[in-house]
């Protein structure tokens, strides 16, 4: 994972398919994963802990009453036969924003904490960013493409059978054509993680300009185009435009017993969401 947050991206993950005790687990879950990144110290502790107290309670008072909003209308067009590409677009723009919201609100809490970082910390979040580089590399180079559109078939497919249920051979093929149109992103993925990296680290090591890191930060967390190549951006916008499509067809494919699913789901996960909004 790329974010030194990683904390808050976690969070994004949990909001929006987890369930209220994984809510409610979300301190010890954001604490632990950003150990595996960094060992803060007693000062740097206590300001990271303040600044997770007071997002959670924002986060729980203004953001989940967004992503209900959202769901609830998503759940709505699918009922009513209504999704669309447009549709898919509008929801892709507002999941986008949903991070921008959290970025712009711990940012003045966190950018103290990372100017702290001693030149060992730094390093040790270096040193993990690379371990995360080297496991993907070795996970994707060098596998052939039908390989890859194995695994990128499986990925979907499991991800779909959370929501409908088991998928019938119609959407398997479906699942199976797009990942075989779509655009290869593999290598210009891996250089976009590179540079990504390799920016992220320049900003840590120049750090102790709290107004040049705030910069940093904001155009590597929140506008991550600006690291992409135009090539690549045109290959991602066209990949998103085809998984919209794919979105739609699995829909029009979807048996009654299906559908019934992604309603009884994705009307728990609403609930949820709600009750934990309305909590103090």
């Amino acid at each position: 994972m790329k974010k030194l947050g990683l904390w808050l991206f976690i969070l994004i993950m949990f909001a929006g398919c987890s369930t209220k005790v994984g809510y409610y687990f979300l301190d010890w879950a954001i604490e632990w994963k950003l150990e595996e990144y960094v060992t803060l110290n007693d000062e740097q502790q206590q300001l990271f802990e303040v600044a997770l107290d007071e997002f959670l309670v924002w986060h729980r008072a203004q953001e989940l009453r967004r992503y209900q909003a959202q769901l609830s209308q998503l759940l709505a067009e699918f009922n009513h036969q209504s999704f669309t590409l447009q549709s898919w677009n509008d929801h892709v723009v507002s999941a986008k924003s949903h991070w921008t919201r959290v970025f712009d609100f711990v940012e003045p809490s966190i950018v103290p904490i990372i100017s702290s970082l001693s030149d060992e910390q730094v390093e040790q979040i270096i040193a993990q960013l690379r371990v995360e580089e080297k496991e993907l590399n070795k996970k994707y180079l060098g596998k052939d493409q039908a390989a890859l559109v194995q695994m990128a078939d499986e990925r979907i497919e499991k991800r779909i059978k959370k929501w409908m249920g088991k998928l019938t051979p119609t959407q398997k093929s479906a699942i199976h054509e797009y990942n075989t149109a779509r655009s290869d992103t593999l290598d210009m993925w891996l250089e976009y993680r590179h540079d990504w990296i390799r920016l992220f680290s320049q900003a840590l090591k120049n750090r102790r300009n709290q107004v040049a890191l705030s910069h940093s930060l904001t155009l590597l967390m929140t506008q991550p185009e600006t690291v992409k190549s135009k090539a690549y951006k045109a290959v991602l916008d066209n990949n998103s435009k085809m998984f919209g499509e794919l979105i739609i067809k699995l829909e029009a494919l979807a048996s009654t017993k299906q559908k019934q699913r992604f309603n009884k789901k994705l009307n728990t996960l609403i609930t949820e969401i709600t009750e934990i909004s309305q909590e103090d």
